[in-house]
């Protein structure tokens, strides 16, 4: 399954940039709260910033 989730400054609110995510339905969880998180994980591994700093949210379809 693929999402577009966006990722967010929690200071202002302002768009950081955007992740393409694709999950299997076996990692489907919770749904879209999967994606959020997968993008804040990203995140970190970019060195981009981590849960504290950032949001992300899915893009409504």
């Amino acid at each position: 399954m693929k999402k577009i989730v966006d990722v967010f400054k929690r200071k202002d609110r302002s768009l950081v940039w955007t992740y393409v995510i694709f999950l299997d339905r076996n990692r489907l969880t919770s749904g879209i709260i999967e994606f959020e998180h997968e993008a804040l994980r990203l995140s970190e591994l970019e060195e981009r910033g981590g849960a504290e700093s950032l949001t992300a949210r899915v893009r409504p379809a």
